[in-house]
């Protein structure tokens, strides 16, 4: 196999039996995936199983190659993560697996349909912080997103029009919301939140870490001025 090609095979349909759309689809999650999208072609659909065919610019192969080698690890990048959960979505929708390979080798195994089923929905009160960056809806719910610690994103509802303008009015701007969230456990065994029925908001300080801690240790008879090291001290005490 040529190196610069990679090669996406999924267990369901053939080129003669997958949907266009749904070709497409998988296509758009791949490219999120493997990043660089300047320099990332599709070349085609080969035959047997779908297999999806897509060349790298020899320049470009180093970026790529070292994107995927993190991609089922810890230190995956957010934005590698969303196309990964979307993927194996799919491919259990589609009753399939897939792997994606390079050189012969098997880089990145979907388990897809294999997965443990997911467990839930399991509703829950409880708080959100973040930083409000859209707020839309034409029908009687309004969606809101929130951009939280380390840039993850949770979505929001509400079918209050006074609670989604007072949101829009923060746009951009830390708050910390109230309300009921649905939580699935996904086959890894993480706790993802699917909607969270916004019921209150208030606004946060947009004070820094830095300055609250300069401002802890101005104060007397505190400990913090003591710290040799408080931003360590602070990330322990978050369980960071």
């Amino acid at each position: 196999m040529d190196d610069k090609l990679f090669m996406l095979r999924i267990s369901a349909y053939s080129p003669d039996t997958i949907p266009m759309n749904r070709l497409a689809e998988y296509m758009q999650q791949l490219a999120l995936l493997m990043g660089s999208k300047a320099r990332v072609h599709f070349k085609g659909v080969e035959k047997g199983s779908t297999a999806l065919c897509v060349e790298v610019e020899q320049e470009e192969m180093p970026t790529v190659c070292k994107r995927l080698a993190v991609a089922n690890s810890p230190d995956a990048p957010t934005d590698m993560q969303r196309p990964l959960k979307n993927l194996n979505d799919m491919l259990r929708v589609d009753n399939a697996h897939a792997t994606l390979g390079h050189g012969g080798a098997q880089i990145i195994d979907f388990p897809g349909c294999n997965m443990p089923k997911r467990i839930g929905p399991v509703k829950e009160q409880g708080q959100l912080e973040g930083e409000v960056f859209s707020v839309a809806g034409k029908d009687d719910t309004k969606h809101i997103r929130l951009l939280g610690h380390g840039g993850k994103e949770y979505k929001l509802t509400t079918r209050s029009i006074e609670l989604a303008r007072e949101l829009g009015n923060k746009l951009f701007s830390p708050v910390r919301v109230s309300g009921t969230g649905t939580w699935y456990r996904s086959g890894d065994g993480k706790w993802e939140l699917e909607d969270f029925q916004v019921q209150a908001c208030e606004p946060l300080e947009s004070t820094s870490l830095v300055e609250a801690i300069a401002a802890l240790r101005d104060v007397n008879d505190d400990d913090w001025k003591d710290l040799p090291d408080p931003m360590m001290a602070w990330h322990e005490l978050r369980g960071d």
